[in-house]
């Protein structure tokens, strides 16, 4: 299993990367984790657009939903299927009322299968939003403060990839974690690395890395546009 991404940047694009989406890939079958402004452009780079098996939608947040209309545009032209999406009750109108591009189903606490990935969905503190476990290999935060569901969902998870959306000093954050809370989440959890993400161009990132570094007990790395690890 590998995990791709596509796009880590928060709340908008940045200079150097697109929103929030990670490739899954395992025994050929490609799974989204969001798809936000901007990142089907290089998702491009990776796979055809036309070979995305499903998507895992966390939130209705346009940062992480927002390009699924560009990739079902570059789908369409392959006549390809119609693409599964599992995600948040209150999903843009567009994708729920047009079953010829996307078949959507509500996300629930507990386990989906899609194709041969079995994953654990959370809900967490960010208005109705999903964080994702993929067996012990990968668990993402997607937005949330930090709360019980988390800590539950990321034990004994290896790679954690987390929100850092501020430091220390601007929280408590509502609905998004800092950069500190992710790296004490990191080591509640005994993951192996910590990948952080929701990185906002406006932020000093290497500021960020140094305040999770600190209380991670894990390597503890940015995540960037093209990063692979293998799971």
């Amino acid at each position: 299993m590998q995990l791709t991404v596509v796009g880590c940047s928060g709340s908008a694009p940045g200079p150097e990367s697109a929103c929030s989406c990670y490739l899954v890939e395992t025994d050929g079958y490609r799974l989204l984790l969001d798809l936000g402004a901007g990142a089907s452009g290089p998702l491009q780079r990776y796979m055809s657009p036309a070979d995305v098996d499903a998507v895992i939608l966390s939130h209705s947040h346009s940062d992480h939903y927002a390009d699924l209309t560009q990739l079902w545009r570059l789908r369409e032209v392959t006549k390809a299927a119609p693409l599964p999406v599992i995600g948040p009750s209150d999903m843009p109108e567009v994708l729920t009322t047009n079953p010829d591009c996307w078949t959507t189903t509500v996300a629930k606490p507990g386990l989906v299968t899609t194709g041969p990935i079995t994953a654990r969905l959370a809900r967490v503190e960010h208005g109705e939003c999903w964080a994702t476990r993929i067996g012990d290999a990968l668990c993402y935060t997607a937005d949330s403060e930090a709360c019980a569901a988390l800590n539950e969902l990321t034990h004994g998870c290896r790679v954690l990839l987390a929100e850092a959306s501020g430091l220390d000093a601007d929280g408590p954050m509502t609905g998004h974690l800092t950069a500190g809370d992710a790296g004490g989440l990191a080591a509640r959890s005994g993951a192996s690395l910590l990948v952080l993400t929701h990185l906002r161009a406006w932020q000093n990132h290497m500021d960020l890395l140094a305040e999770a570094a600190e209380l991670a007990g894990c390597p503890t790395i940015l995540a960037q546009q093209g990063l692979r690890v293998a799971l």
